[in-house]
């Protein structure tokens, strides 16, 4: 008997002794074997022995080039993705996100980290074992390594196919090739060029921009991501309208990474102009955490003039997004319309902090203000039980707030107990209290419903593009100024990331950058005036 037991225990040490092996021929250690709570298909850690290229080795041909702020290298590293593993507010959201449910940030990282993911640096779940390189966010040769997730393509480069674009479920080709608009290849290349159709297109984008809760989905390998937990839907948003009806002028691409006028040339070594040449860095609505990460990462890890310039691209960009109307009805009444002028619900992208709202003034022949809605300034608050004094919208009530707020469900609320209604837990959000987003052109309830992407809390019909709101003049009105504004990080979601912080000091570094920075001031939009009885 006891032989038996002997040759039982050692058994199992064998067996544990080959799966450690197994593990580590495919690249994958012990700790995220236990640890990684969420599998989904596409190309897993390691798989195929990937690696991907340092952001250095493209930078020896890719910068420098005589295209100016065009420049490959210069900006690619003034947009967000080159920063998408820097964020502050990436990581405070992420310590929260494994608060709430140990080991989920390993699939937050897929998308912000997608080299430390691919390679099977995406354990511990907090980050940690991400090297120098993985901090480059979305890099040069994630995104060119890329294939069409489902195409027959990918079946070559990934054993489980994803049954829809969405949750970084990448498909990436292991091999030294990249992929892009131009196959050609001119002069002496350190990689093998091909021409990818999937890099003009959309598809490509919507690998990380529609966003959904794999611990709610039935099964993430036969439904598509747009069917389950939602948390961003920007490219559902984008296929449900007009905009992916107009070809290539329709694309995320053909607004987000605009086209250098005249065209450029790609690498210093190889002087081929190419008339189709992009920015390589994607402008979106991220308009302070620019000034958050060179603080925090200091000017020896970014270049701070490359963060300056995307920034200023988002703030010009911004205010392409939205046609203001101003119309006096009355000599008490005035309608301002504002149409939505984007592929996707404005604003979209991440829900928690995002917002959008009206700012009215209305002025006497004197030039008086009499009454003024949608006022941003200082306002009275605590923080961890200390006052401290903060700007904010100030009168949210008066005014029309265009926003998603994430909510949890009363089943969902004792589960893990907490408190039922709007909420900034994102991981456990399972309902939508209210989105009042303005949708895009081609707009269709049943549609977006099909998406879970449908207005909450608002009525738009088939077809809006728009939303109208009236205003009553106050007596003696003259002139009525409207402007549309629009914050990327609000002072209640700051405020939640702080205060629900029980694990690191990421919420309390934000926050300290947040009031060292300017406070993410909001951004005009648009504005208009109007003269009562001119």
């Amino acid at each position: 008997m006891r032989r038996q037991i002997y040759d039982v225990m050692k058994w199992a040490h064998v067996q544990s002794a080959l799966i450690a092996a197994l593990f580590l021929l495919v690249g994958v250690s012990a700790v995220q074997a236990e640890e990684s709570i969420v599998h989904m298909p596409g190309t897993q850690p390691s798989e195929n022995g990937i690696e991907i290229a340092k952001v250095a080795q493209c930078m020896m041909c890719h910068s420098q080039t005589p295209n100016g702020e065009s420049d490959p290298y210069q900006s690619w590293q003034g947009g967000m993705m080159a920063q998408a593993a820097r964020d502050p507010v990436f990581h405070a959201a992420m310590t929260i996100a494994n608060q709430d449910v140990k080991g989920v940030g390993e699939y937050c990282l897929r998308c912000h980290s997608t080299r430390g993911w691919l390679e099977g640096r995406s354990v511990p779940a907090d980050g940690s074992a991400l090297n120098v390189e993985d901090k480059q966010g979305v890099s040069c040769d994630v995104c060119h390594r890329l294939v069409d997730p489902l195409s027959d393509e990918a079946k070559l480069f990934a054993k489980e196919i994803p049954p829809g674009y969405g949750n970084a479920m990448v498909v990436a080709d292991p091999g030294n090739i990249v992929r892009g608009p131009y196959g050609d290849s001119k002069g002496a290349m350190p990689h093998k060029p091909i021409k990818s159709e999937f890099h003009a297109s959309s598809e490509l984008c919507a690998n990380c921009h529609n966003v959904s809760n794999p611990l709610q989905a039935e099964d993430v390998n036969t439904q598509p991501p747009y069917a389950y937990g939602v948390i961003e839907r920007t490219y559902s948003e984008w296929r449900l309208s007009d905009f992916a009806k107009r070809g290539a002028e329709g694309t995320c691409q053909s607004c987000h990474y605009p086209q250098a006028e005249g065209g450029g040339q790609a690498s210093r070594f190889t002087p081929t102009h190419r008339d189709y040449f992009p920015q390589h860095g994607p402008v979106g609505g991220s308009t302070w955490v620019q000034d958050a990460v060179v603080e925090l990462a200091g000017r020896r890890e970014v270049d701070a003039n490359a963060l300056a310039i995307g920034k200023r691209r988002t703030v010009e960009f911004l205010k392409t997004a939205a046609k203001l109307d101003l119309t006096i009805n009355a000599p008490d009444k005035a309608t301002l319309r504002i149409t939505n002028l984007t592929g996707h619900k404005l604003p979209t992208g991440y829900p928690e902090g995002r917002r959008m709202w009206i700012h009215a003034t209305f002025i006497d022949a004197d030039g008086k203000v009499l009454k003024e809605v949608g006022r941003y300034g200082d306002k009275q608050d605590t923080l961890k039980g200390e006052a401290v004094t903060v700007p904010t919208l100030l009168d949210e009530q008066a005014t029309r707030v265009y926003e998603c707020l994430p909510a949890i469900s009363a089943e969902q609320a004792k589960k893990f107990g907490k408190a039922p209604g709007k909420s900034f837990h994102f991981v456990l959000n399972d309902t939508i209290a209210k989105d009042n987003r303005i949708p895009p052109e081609g707009f269709s309830n049943e549609a977006f419903a099909e998406h879970l992407c449908q207005p909450v809390d608002a009525t738009y019909a088939d077809g809006q593009y728009w939303d109208d709101v009236e205003f009553a003049l106050p007596a003696g009105t003259a002139s009525v100024k409207a402007q549309l504004m629009y914050q990327s990080v609000s002072w209640e979601y700051l405020k939640f990331l702080v205060e629900t912080n029980t694990t690191d000091d990421t919420g309390q570094r934000l926050y300290d950058v947040w009031t060292k920075t300017g406070y993410c001031e909001p951004t005009v939009m648009a504005e208009v005036v109007a003269k009562v009885g001119g």
